[in-house]
């Protein structure tokens, strides 16, 4: 059988095309660690069963964000990788403080799963979260984790561009993913069986609750409590809307901060800082009435938090056989659990149709903004009877929240498209006006369009500030 690693991305190609600053992150980090490949196959064998030689694939390595990942294959061809810390991208990404609670975050989590739920994960070998005089490695090794490897493929693999799905929208009187394939009962087939595994995992996952918000953390007794969020350090907190609050604000000063290294400072600038700065009010205002009450103190249930295609393995027929990279799990507002992947959701489409919402009865945004609410993609519909057919399943049980609410109530709902799906976007695009704004703006259903919404922002921004209404509304 051929070393995982083999098919893992081309290493130069895909340096080649990368940030000068992020390639020099990977390169340096293999660089340190080249004169002691031999180390980490001595000690990696030290673990093994028979205690057998194993290989350090040097040529095949990948990354993420946090991590340089390396392949060890064994005489007897188990295959175990080992993932290595990577130095801080700025003052706030990647430190020695949030690498750390993010390995200890996943070592907790795995055991979690492992421990109450069939979903297929990889075991922790061993590890260390931080660079020290302790590390079995040497004092100057990085933080690193050893697990082992599970094979597979991704859905795009199979030929199925998940991506491209979440973007494919239909009329709601057509709800066949027979259309998505021309007819392909194969293809159709695969991805059935991949919705059908998500479903199974988001309601196994939706049984792991705890009275907090937040990442996990573990003892010595193998004891698993809630702590402060493995990316920030944030919480732990006790209601969903404090963590809605909190975040709110974070997007807001990422509003603020995704142009400061940008060169200029002109008032194109200005209008582009303006305009993130009125999408993070836009997501403040959609989300909060969207919290219901009966939930907001929990109990709060487990999330993966980075469930992508990526991290998602499969065999031929769609079957999910592994889930990768546990380090963003938690446990957060159900609000925030309702979307599993953004890959089977999806945004709106231009298209109305008459579909009630599920706003609380109380909220104001149930009286005003969904009377006719944007179609779903296809691959929305189809996973959400597949939810739906997972919660209804003779002897299952499902965990819902204190109001009552099913899973794939939740994963329809507006507050699970604003708190879930939208929220993902609001990071990755940097509170992007166009796409994620445009699609709050809507859901909001104000009788503004949205550049005349945008302006009366602008002029509220200007009286709360010490500049002139006119320079205010000039820059945007």
């Amino acid at each position: 059988m051929p070393p995982i690693s083999s098919n893992w991305p081309d290493v130069e190609a895909s340096l080649e095309i990368m940030d000068p600053e992020f390639c020099d992150r990977i390169t340096s980090m293999v660089n340190q660690l080249k004169p002691h490949y031999q180390r980490i196959q001595e000690y990696a064998s030290t673990f093994h069963p028979k205690q057998l030689p194993c290989k350090l694939m040097s040529d095949c390595y990948t990354w993420g964000q946090s991590f340089l990942v390396y392949e060890l294959v064994f005489e007897d061809n188990m295959s175990w990788i080992i993932r290595f810390g990577m130095r801080p991208m700025d003052a706030y990404f990647n430190t020695a403080a949030q690498l750390e609670r993010k390995i200890l975050n996943e070592v907790a989590a795995l055991h979690l799963v492992r421990q109450r739920t069939t979903i297929p994960v990889p075991d922790i070998i061993a590890y260390h979260a931080h660079p020290s005089p302790s590390n079995p490695l040497g004092e100057d090794f990085p933080a690193f984790v050893l697990m082992t490897a599970i094979t597979g493929m991704t859905i795009d693999d199979c030929g199925i561009e998940i991506h491209e799905l979440s973007g494919s929208a239909m009329d709601a009187a057509s709800q066949d993913t027979l259309d998505l394939f021309d007819g392909d009962d194969a293809k159709r087939s695969i991805l059935q069986r991949y919705l059908h595994d998500i479903a199974d995992i988001h309601v196994q996952l939706s049984k792991i609750t705890f009275d907090r918000i937040g990442s996990f953390v573990i003892d010595d007794e193998g004891q698993v409590s809630v702590g402060p969020g493995a990316d920030f350090g944030l919480g732990p907190f006790e209601s969903a809307k404090e963590y809605f609050a909190i975040q709110a604000e974070a997007y807001e000063q990422l509003a603020v901060a995704a142009g400061l290294d940008d060169e200029g400072g002109d008032g194109a600038d200005d209008a582009a800082q303006l305009k993130r700065r009125f999408v993070a009010d836009l997501w403040r205002k959609a989300m909060m009435p969207l919290v219901d009450e009966r939930d907001d103190r929990g109990p709060f249930p487990m999330r993966h938090g980075d469930l992508h295609s990526e991290n998602i393995l499969v065999d031929e027929t769609g079957h999910i056989v592994g889930v990768l990279d546990w380090d963003c799990a938690g446990t957060v507002p159900w609000e925030a659990f309702a979307v599993p992947t953004f890959e089977v959701s999806g945004h709106f489409s231009d298209g109305h149709s008459s579909a009630a919402t599920e706003s609380p009865p109380d909220s104001p945004l149930s009286r005003t903004s969904f009377l006719s609410r944007p179609d779903r993609p296809v691959v929305h519909s189809a996973f959400n009877r597949e939810l739906a057919e997972a919660e209804s399943q003779d002897g299952a049980v499902v965990a819902k929240p204190a109001s009552g609410r099913s899973l794939a109530a939740l994963h329809d709902s507006d507050a699970g498209h604003v708190g879930a799906y939208l929220a993902y976007w609001m990071y990755s695009l940097a509170c992007d006006y166009d796409q994620t704004g445009r699609a709050l703006h809507r859901m909001l259903g104000t009788e503004d369009d949205m550049d005349s919404a945008f302006q009366k922002f602008v002029k509220e921004v200007a009286q709360a500030s010490d500049d002139p209404v006119e320079q205010v509304v000039s820059a945007a």
